[in-house]
């Protein structure tokens, strides 16, 4: 049986590799920039086009710790992150260096007793709560003023009587305020003259894009937790691998929640050794394979053919080499291996040749991928062959390695 070919599999055409976060810095009253908020783009836009809130934050985090790096984000300044309620509850905050982030309560977020809660708790960790988008102090706002440390203020929005008035309860609550959109010298002058702390607008400067190519160190951090996977390493060391892995966290603990869910437990996920509990290691696996070649930010099984093929091709490869070897374990994880990382350069935009420069791997999985060489080379061309559905060249080739072993091609395909 074939694997699933068609132009959805073209091997030509690489995927979108490069990746975006848009940055605009907060000033405060001295006019130095102390943080930065930071926005979702897709790459070639110059302006938001978000569907799902909770995905854009997941992929602003996941671009900013896995693939930028917070360093060249932030700087030594704080980061201010749109959250949804359920990015706030459903554990994914987990990745972040509390100290470093602000975490905006996006408006329209009802402002529940649990919100509040949870709130409380994020900042015993150490993280900000900010209100964003204030346009007038309602009785609710007032109410959760106890459980936020900022509150940004849509200034064009708020008359002057009604910005002194927020200002003032803000002010008395012990909180900062954050006055965000601000377009001209004159809405500084009067947020200034008001009282405002903070400052943030197109007066300042717009949101800056920051770009970057995805790169192969991404695949060597989920490359490590799917071999830990694979070996059933203790629950210590996966937890170590995983950190190195924040996007792969955000999605185990989407999945852990949406499980916990499905099973009528109110429990919180609480560490990533229980997420991994409730998921699975198999699912887990699923998903490191999704988050080497599909969309960190949308990590959907079914809509990722490259995923797909690279899977059948690793198990077809795993039990071609069990056949060849029945007792060589440690040839079966390496046959398993140079599948799926045989087309891993196409997610990075580069050659084979330029992608095993930067990720260390044997030397026999990066010949047999570059160069088709050796027995692993030999199955990798056999699996290319069955997946353009070439049975009679798939068979001439396996062949070379036994007549035996080439009449059972057929079943090893299935």
């Amino acid at each position: 049986m074939a694997f699933p070919v068609g132009e959805e599999y073209d091997q030509g055409s690489p995927m979108k590799a490069e990746v975006v976060v848009a940055r605009q810095p907060i000033l405060d009253r001295q006019g130095l920039v102390v943080a930065q908020e930071l926005l979702f783009r897709e790459a070639g836009d110059d302006i938001a086009r978000i569907q799902d809130g909770y995905s854009a934050t997941a992929a602003v985090v996941e671009r900013t710790l896995g693939v930028l790096g917070i360093e060249y984000v932030l700087g030594h300044d704080d980061g201010f992150l749109n959250c949804t309620g359920d990015f706030l509850f459903f554990g994914a905050v987990d990745v972040l260096p509390p100290s470093r982030f602000v975490l905006e309560i996006l408006e329209g977020t009802g402002l529940t007793d649990e919100l509040a809660a949870r709130c409380d708790e994020l900042r015993l960790a150490g993280f900000r709560i900010a209100l964003d988008d204030v346009r007038s102090l309602t009785p609710d706002i007032e109410r959760f003023l106890p459980h936020v440390d900022i509150v940004k203020l849509e200034w064009p929005y708020l008359a002057p009587e009604e910005a002194a008035y927020a200002i003032e309860r803000c002010k008395r609550a012990g909180k900062r305020v954050l006055a965000e959109k601000v377009e001209e010298r004159s809405d500084h002058a009067a947020a200034l003259q008001a009282g405002c702390d903070l400052f943030q607008g197109y007066y300042f400067a717009r949101p800056q894009l920051l770009t970057a190519s995805r790169t192969p160190s991404r695949f060597a951090a989920v490359f490590r937790v799917l071999q830990l996977l694979r070996e059933e390493a203790d629950g210590a060391h996966l937890e170590d691998a995983l950190k190195h892995a924040p996007a792969l966290v955000i999605q185990l603990l989407r999945l852990a929640n949406n499980a916990a869910r499905r099973r009528w437990s109110h429990a919180p996920i609480t560490s990533i050794g229980q997420a991994v509990a409730v998921v699975g290691s198999k699912q887990l696996m699923l998903w490191c394979c999704l988050l080497l070649y599909g969309n960190p930010a949308d990590l959907r099984f079914g809509h990722s053919p490259l995923a797909q093929l690279v899977q059948h091709r690793a198990n077809f490869m795993e039990r071609a080499a069990g056949e060849l070897t029945p007792e060589d374990g440690d040839f079966h994880e390496a046959a398993w291996l140079c599948g799926l990382l045989s087309l891993a350069y196409i997610s990075c935009e580069v050659t084979p040749e330029r992608f095993f420069t930067d990720i260390s791997i044997d030397i026999v999985i990066e010949e047999a991928i570059v160069e088709h060489a050796g027995v692993l080379g030999t199955l990798l061309t056999i699996a290319e062959h069955l997946e353009q559905g070439q049975f009679d060249a798939a068979f001439r080739q396996g062949r070379t390695l036994g007549a035996e072993f080439a009449g059972k091609i057929p079943s090893l395909a299935l």
